[in-house]
């Protein structure tokens, strides 16, 4: 009874916070593009990411009335919200970013993670995207590469470009490197290696660290599990069925321990060094979510 009355108006909040959000944004992207000078272009550009926050901070207040999630989180020490960080996790759920935005929020800068070039120009939520500077990738599909062989390797310089604009200013890229959601049937038809985890990929990775290296702060390693759930969705959350959060943070620099140097990223051989290092830290990654999921089992 009790989710009969809880579930629709904890949807209907949710949608009256994006849209509410959403919009203010998007009517920011015309008055700050209507004048080309960089301090009106900066201003604007603030104001956005004010009202973002809004935005999060209500999906945070939402979360913690309607469900009374128990947070576990380690490695938030060190953080600046005057920083640059890269911060790479696994990826399981559509809760995913919200869990990311909540926790990072104002403690690093307001996290940006690569959007289709295409959706700059939906209506709203384009114009909140670009007031937002999120940087863009174009994808192109396998029949397209087949029949126009040049356009191989665009995607990834696309995406070069929009990291470079984003230079001198406090910055936080989003980066999932599994590429998708984890699911049992995705697992078995990749064939990954890893039994919690999908096969990394190092294309976006390696082209921000080459764009933004020597402005990094700290990449952080996030490892994100979800007691009992391999990749819970938004039944489960609005149902009650997602009751804690474990989210581990490390911090790591190039140069250090399995990470290659700026030096050796911008090399010929960058991308393959950037994909076993990143597959070292998938294999570590496995065997936390390993242990948080039998610790919680001995628990329950």
């Amino acid at each position: 009874m009790a989710n009969l009355i809880r579930i629709p108006i904890f949807i209907l909040l949710i949608i009256l916070n994006t849209a509410f959000h959403g919009s203010l944004v998007s009517l920011c992207a015309p008055i700050k593009f209507v004048i080309p000078i960089n301090a009106w272009r900066q201003f604007w550009g603030r104001i956005s990411y004010w009202i973002a926050g809004g935005f999060i901070i209500t999906n945070n207040f939402l979360l913690s009335i309607f469900f009374h999630i128990e947070w576990d989180i380690e490695g938030m020490e060190n953080l600046s919200p005057d920083g640059t960080y890269l911060v790479i996790s696994n990826h399981l759920s559509l809760l995913d970013i919200p869990v990311a935005q909540g926790i990072f929020f104002n403690q690093i800068p307001f996290l940006r993670f690569f959007i289709k070039q295409e959706l700059v120009w939906v209506p709203f939520l384009g114009q909140a995207l670009w007031a937002l500077e999120y940087p863009t990738m174009k994808r192109y599909s396998k029949e397209t590469l087949i029949k126009f062989p040049g356009l191989r390797g665009k995607d990834l310089e696309t995406a070069k470009q929009s990291c470079k604009k984003l230079r001198g200013h406090p910055v936080t890229i989003l980066n999932y490197p599994e590429g998708t959601r984890f699911t049992q049937a995705k697992h078995a038809k990749t064939k990954s290696s890893f039994k919690h985890l999908l096969k990394p990929r190092a294309g976006g990775i390696h082209t921000v660290l080459s764009s933004l290296g020597d402005e990094l702060t700290a990449i952080l390693n996030v490892t994100l599990v979800y007691p009992c759930h391999s990749s819970p969705n938004l039944t489960d959350l609005i149902q009650g069925r997602v009751p804690r959060i474990v989210v581990r943070i490390e911090a790591l620099r190039l140069g250090e321990g399995t990470v290659p140097s700026l030096e050796t990223i911008r090399t010929k051989g960058g991308s393959l060094a950037v994909r076993k290092c990143l597959i070292e830290l998938w294999k570590a990654k496995d065997a936390l979510i390993s242990k948080i999921q039998n610790d919680s089992s001995v628990k329950l």
